[in-house]
């Protein structure tokens, strides 16, 4: 069985790097690498909901997060 339209149970970033930890429905884990010393590794927002959010992980193995200007 594929993981394609899987239902996420949890997301989680690791404590060390930026890995991104996706678990599924299913028991299958999706690990996605949040460390390079060059490169954002991956990125994360919504561009379709009311509001703009995005998380980056950026080079070096740290998150970088925009967010609109009325969230405290």
């Amino acid at each position: 069985m594929g993981i394609r339209r899987q239902k996420v149970v949890n997301v989680q970033l690791d404590t060390v790097s930026p890995h991104l930890i996706i678990s599924l429905e299913s028991g299958r884990v999706l690990f996605v690498n949040g460390y390079d010393p060059n490169y954002e590794c991956w990125q994360l927002g919504d561009p379709f909901g009311e509001v703009d959010w995005l998380l980056v992980a950026i080079p070096g193995g740290d998150i970088a997060i925009w967010c609109p200007s009325e969230f405290k």
